[in-house]
């Protein structure tokens, strides 16, 4: 676009100050070029205005649209895949596992590991050994005394050929007295050395015992050096190591360790668990149970209720019970959390609630009856209509379903009236 142009004469030179006046006066500035707007320029402006013009009308139209269009509001449940156990309990308590067989073992005398043969994880029997002590001062106790009976037996031996001996000497006076050739004093004197003698051969015989029970005695402060498995299990603990030093009853480093192993049994393992003075009424001793792991997410186990501990807590308001798991398997030990839920008791040909799997829905997502049943099913913000077949009767507003859904669907519970299939609808918060 072309700037207004002025024209001024050339200054020349010497020329005055009032003549540079008038030539100064003599400018002007030329207009006759007036600007131009080109017809690009005009329908820019105007594509821009209507861009503007839409962009305030399509924020006014989102905005107001759920008030002037609102979408149906839905509140929606997901299918879900349980057991039939789970689908029919009567109460539900957590706890932890516990071996019904446990024991932590130590030594009957104080003294310094030497051995602990064992590792966690070991399998062992009753009477197998777990530890042992340092006994190097009990084995030479041990031989000094065997050799006592050695000494003991041959001095018996001794004091058995010299009653003999006295025994004969004996006879044989009273042989002589009755042929009229022996005197009384001799008869006397060798009845008092046969009567010393037998004494002496009892003291021996005494000797000898007392030399032997006191080598049973060494004996068994050697074996007590030992530490044996009271029954058949698993060592699920090592609770000291070579070196340290064992006190019966010992509670840590300062006193010694009270045990060396933890045994238990893990093909008898239950759930030590709380069920609340209000809920006791719900199970009863024998009650079949179902047991979730949370470490084996995959297995449910089958429960019965072994005991309901006669002892309340008052200042929790719950009573302690024993739930016994039936078939354990080798991922289950003890102090894992555990979900009991107390069932109904069984009829016969139901022993595998525990097992079998199934789907369920919420009965408030089934609607019609019969063979016209339907749920509507949420698949992203739109809902489709689908036939169900259902199985059995509801249990605890949930009812088991054959067709066609596999688990995780989330199917609206409470439709409000009016939904069509493939509508647009609105998550309820």
């Amino acid at each position: 676009m072309s700037s207004p142009s002025t024209t001024a004469p050339p200054v020349r030179p010497g020329a005055k100050a009032g003549a540079l006046r008038d030539e100064l006066s003599s400018l002007r500035i030329d207009r006759s070029q007036a600007r131009k707007s080109s017809p690009l320029a005009l329908l820019a402006w105007l594509l821009l205005a209507l861009l503007i013009i839409g962009g305030i009308g399509g924020a006014g139209y989102f905005a107001l649209k759920d008030k002037l269009f609102p979408l149906p509001e839905v509140t929606v449940e997901s299918v879900r895949v349980m057991t039939l156990g789970q689908a029919q309990t009567e109460l539900t308590c957590t706890g932890y596992l516990e071996s019904r067989w446990q024991a932590a073992v130590g030594a009957k005398v104080p003294g310094r590991i030497a051995e602990i043969p064992v590792e966690e994880g070991t399998e062992v029997k009753a009477g197998d050994v777990l530890a042992e002590l340092e006994h190097a001062d009990l084995d030479a106790m041990l031989g000094s005394r065997k050799v006592a009976v050695d000494l003991a037996e041959a001095q018996l031996a001794e004091a058995r050929f010299t009653a003999a001996q006295s025994e004969r000497d004996y006879a044989r006076q009273q042989d002589l007295l009755k042929r009229k050739a022996g005197v009384t004093a001799d008869l006397e004197k060798a009845q008092t050395a046969r009567d010393a003698n037998k004494t002496i051969l009892l003291a021996r015989e005494a000797s000898v015992a007392a030399a032997k029970n006191a080598v049973r005695e060494a004996e068994e402060a050697i074996r007590n050096m030992f530490i044996y498995a009271p029954f058949d299990g698993t060592v699920v603990t090592k609770d000291a190591e070579k070196g340290e030093s064992i006190m019966p009853g010992g509670m840590g480093a300062s006193s010694g360790r009270g045990s060396v192993i933890t045994l238990a049994k893990l093909d008898e393992l239950e759930v030590d668990t709380d069920v609340k003075e209000d809920f006791l009424g719900q199970i009863r001793k024998g009650q079949p149970t179902e047991v979730e792991v949370d470490a084996v997410p995959d297995r449910h186990y089958r429960g019965k209720l072994r005991e309901i501990i006669p002892m309340g807590d008052r200042t929790r308001g719950i009573v302690k019970v024993k739930v016994a798991i039936l078939n354990p398997d080798e991922r289950l030990f003890p102090e894992l959390s555990a979900t009991v839920r107390f069932l109904p008791d069984q009829k016969e040909g139901e022993a595998n609630l525990s097992e079998r799997k199934a789907v369920f829905a919420p009965m408030a997502a089934i609607q019609g009856e019969g063979a016209e049943k339907f749920a509507w099913v949420v698949e992203g913000d739109r809902i489709r209509k689908v036939a169900v077949t259902t199985k059995g009767e509801p249990e605890d507003n949930l009812i088991e379903i054959a067709s066609p859904f596999t688990g995780g669907e989330s199917l609206v519970t409470a439709p409000p009236p009016g939904l069509k299939d493939g509508e647009q609808v609105k998550m309820a918060e």
